[in-house]
């Protein structure tokens, strides 16, 4: 590997001082990608992850740590502060901070993150310049410009406001995987975590025992009609393709030098969009991730791609856990997500996991507006049919803006501009399902059957004698009471299995453990 990632070796040390500050994720991969590209450029670069999510929740910022922020920032001379805002949800938040952070330090203010790329006519309103789409390679040449007093007016893949007037610009073609610049970890004294009246010296995560990583950008069945892929892949129509796998040797190389400063590393996770199932692409990994890693990983697929040879080397390499979507039964899916699975295609799927000895985590979206009770008695049939063990994670439909989804609801008339992120803030209270949610008497019934259907120590003969309860669709307090219960009692047993592997800690208490509303598991 050439040289440490981040490290400078030019010539010319830059003189601007730039700050990038994630907003509520310490595990922010994407800021630490774009520290360490403008670090490799020369610049004097400061990274802050501005406090984090608490069980579902993400507290508005007391007084205290705004102050905090901006005393920091002060204290290390930015001249440009980056937002990264990852999410529509997080807009009014972030107007807030750039406002507070421009009346108080008077400097430029870039947002950058999924946010500005669904809305960037919103954003650019707030923000004094805003990234549109992926900007790993172009950011440095938008910060190296400022540095030398050139006009960044038609630097690609930004727009820049300057008094009323806007310069939009197309976005640039898409880097290779490979060119992209580590994560680097062996600089601490640049990095800062704020939150609750404290200012914490070091990055936030190299203490953590799951290290994150990623094998590919984008997906290869990009159509469903909720996720943002079919927003940003004709972004980049002859720009480059939108899917795309880094080598192997250089996720290797990645992992050689994280773990010789992250030394607390217990299990990697992937955080693909799906996982690469290439078969030659597989056998290499297989052969390179024991000998020069060892250490074992988890992976999310697509019930489309599983097949038992290259999952078998997976779990010969190291494979410990699986995450797979299953978002909803086959009618909704195909219909609804333009999600072209079948419930077969998950049985078989599942069949699969078994064979190997691998427990996968299937997940399901909850609360959209348009599934019947004929298909969740059909999800409901599905699940019920799955081999068990298997574990069952729920997550509220989040409808960001102009995507296909969001644009086909307002359409139907099924949703109004309050729904969408950005307006609505649902990511913040449920995405994860949470079963003391106010919810409608039957939706609660069949969030609470849900919740039984994994769990391996309860017959499923009982859990269809509850199924057929009448009282239980009109009054499912008890059937939800029980379901906490036996809920509470599963995370117990993860929690014990995770301590005992070295994986629990303060971090993941605080942000999971609140016996007053608890997600579904």
């Amino acid at each position: 590997m050439p040289g440490l990632p981040g490290d400078y070796t030019g010539d010319l040390m830059r003189t601007l001082s730039i700050a990038i500050v994630s907003l509520y994720a310490l595990e922010n991969n994407g800021v630490r990608h774009v520290a360490a590209s403008l670090r490799e450029e020369g610049f004097r670069v400061t990274e802050v992850y501005f406090k984090d999510w608490v069980n579902n929740r993400f507290p508005w910022p007391e007084e205290q740590e705004v102050l905090d922020l901006i005393e920091l920032l002060r204290s290390r001379q930015v001249d440009v502060i980056g937002l990264s805002v990852r999410a529509s949800a997080f807009h009014r938040m972030a107007k807030y901070l750039t406002e507070r952070l421009r009346a108080a330090l008077g400097v430029r203010i870039v947002w950058g993150g999924m946010h500005p790329t669904f809305l960037p006519e919103m954003c650019i309103e707030v923000a004094d310049a805003i990234s549109v789409g992926e900007t790993d390679e172009i950011v440095k040449e938008f910060f190296v410009r400022l540095d030398e007093g050139v006009s960044v007016h038609d630097c690609p893949s930004f727009w820049v406001r300057e008094g009323d007037t806007v310069y939009r610009n197309d976005v640039a073609r898409l880097v290779e995987l490979d060119d992209i610049p580590f994560r680097d970890f062996h600089t601490q004294d640049d990095k800062f975590h704020v939150e609750g009246g404290k200012v914490t010296v070091g990055d936030p995560f190299i203490t953590n025992p799951e290290y994150t990583l990623l094998a590919s950008r984008g997906c290869p069945y990009w159509t469903c009609t909720f996720c943002s892929n079919t927003l940003t892949k004709p972004l980049y129509e002859g720009k480059g393709s939108s899917f795309r796998i880094r080598s192997v040797e250089n996720l290797i190389q990645e992992m050689e030098y994280a773990t010789q400063l992250c030394t607390g590393i217990k299990v990697v996770r992937f955080d693909d969009e799906v996982f690469p199932i290439r078969q030659a692409w597989i056998e290499e990994f297989a052969e390179k991730w024991p000998k020069r890693v060892g250490l074992p990983f988890e992976v999310l697929v697509d019930p489309r791609m599983v097949r038992l040879e290259p999952m078998q080397l997976l779990k010969d390499a190291g494979l410990r856990a699986i995450c797979m979507g299953i978002q909803a039964n086959e009618n909704v899916n195909q219909e609804f997500y333009n999600r072209h699975t079948t419930n077969q295609q998950i049985l078989d799927a599942q069949s699969v996991f078994r064979k190997i000895g691998i427990t996968a985590s299937l997940q399901l979206i909850w609360d959209d507006p348009v599934s019947t009770e004929q298909d969740k008695d059909d999800l409901f049939h599905m699940i019920m049919e799955l081999e068990r063990p298997f574990e069952l994670y729920l997550f509220g439909l989040t409808i960001y803006p102009n995507t296909h989804l969001a644009r086909k609801l307002e359409r139907e008339g099924r949703i109004a501009e309050h729904h969408i992120e950005g307006v609505n803030t649902h990511a913040f209270e449920q995405f994860r399902v949470d079963l003391s949610y106010p919810r409608p008497a039957a939706d609660r019934r069949w969030l609470a059957l849900l919740v039984l259907a994994n769990k391996s120590f309860l017959p499923k003969d009982f859990i269809w004698k509850l199924y057929g309860n009448e009282a239980y669709k009109t009054d499912p307090d008890g059937l939800v009471q029980f379901a906490q219960a036996v809920n509470l009692l599963n995370m117990g047993g993860v929690a014990a299995e995770m301590t005992l592997r070295g994986e629990m800690t303060p971090l993941l208490l605080k942000r999971w453990v609140n016996f007053d509303s608890l997600v579904t598991m």
